[in-house]
């Protein structure tokens, strides 16, 4: 499952996700998610066309 940290640097906050090999996610770009990082479909109730960014880690060989 994918674990995530996230820090303050410098006043910006700054989001690690670790995915495992095959695993895919859904990362929140409306800044809505009340799950962020990861994408809950609140982007559908925005005025923006922002939808999420799906990552996949490769499967390992």
């Amino acid at each position: 499952m994918a674990e995530h940290s996230t820090e303050d640097r410098a006043g910006h906050l700054r989001t690690e996700v670790k995915l495992e090999a095959g695993e895919k996610v859904a990362l929140c770009r409306c800044m809505k998610s009340a799950n962020f990082p990861f994408c809950d479909g609140a982007h559908k109730t925005c005025e923006s066309n922002a939808g999420p960014v799906i990552v996949s880690a490769p499967q390992q060989a």
